[in-house]
């Protein structure tokens, strides 16, 4: 079985995500995707929303894709959320669930070209390597040229620049509340709408 692993805040999650994930299995051969919400990111401020909350709504719109699921494994790993340490306990944690003599998977790192161009400077890039290969969807900002060469089994998806960002949804949610839900998934908003999230002075 070939996995790829889908990590980020999801803050909110949006359709960039959904398509994001389901190109990446077309193209990729993935047979599943797991999103996995960051808990403690080491290089980004806290999230917006609480961690229960990004993950129940990443919840709501991979259900949508029979690919995808979600994985709350971060939380349960001392911070900060480093991915060697999510990718060896996502492994730990279907050894587990299979059960003696289960068959070896590959496994796929999906990120954007804005973290591969900084993936020398995560923690223990090389240990990560050895745990995955790698799937790099475009980002505005970081053209494929200027990008550290991929590793062997490693390639670029064919994938469009991501036309908005979760940081500009939030931003769009505090000028304009309704035009942005109406422009987010709908099992997305209709959380968002339940839980008063992203709304001012909500935790």
């Amino acid at each position: 079985m070939r996995i790829g692993v889908f990590g980020g805040a999801f803050d909110p999650p949006h359709a960039a995500h959904a398509a994001l994930a389901k190109a990446a299995a077309a193209q990729r051969g993935l047979d599943r995707v797991i999103w996995v919400p960051t808990f403690a990111p080491p290089h980004k401020d806290a999230p917006a929303a609480p961690f229960a909350q990004r993950l129940a709504m990443a919840a709501a719109l991979a259900a949508l894709d029979d690919v995808s699921e979600v994985s709350d494994i971060e939380a349960s790993l001392p911070p900060p959320s480093y991915t060697l340490h999510t990718l060896r306990a996502l492994k730990a944690r279907l050894a587990r669930a299979e059960g003696a003599g289960s068959p070896s998977h590959e496994w796929e790192l999906i990120l954007g070209a804005d973290n591969w161009a900084g993936f020398p400077r995560w923690h223990e890039p090389r240990a990560v390597l050895a745990e995955a290969s790698i799937a790099v969807y475009p980002r505005a900002g970081f053209p494929a040229d200027a990008l550290p060469p991929f590793p062997e089994g490693s390639a670029m998806l064919n994938f469009p620049e991501m036309p908005h960002r979760s940081m500009d949804f939030r931003a769009w949610l505090s000028r304009n509340r309704e035009a942005a839900l109406a422009a987010l998934p709908a099992a997305v908003a209709d959380l968002i709408r339940a839980r008063g999230l992203y709304a001012e002075g909500a935790a």
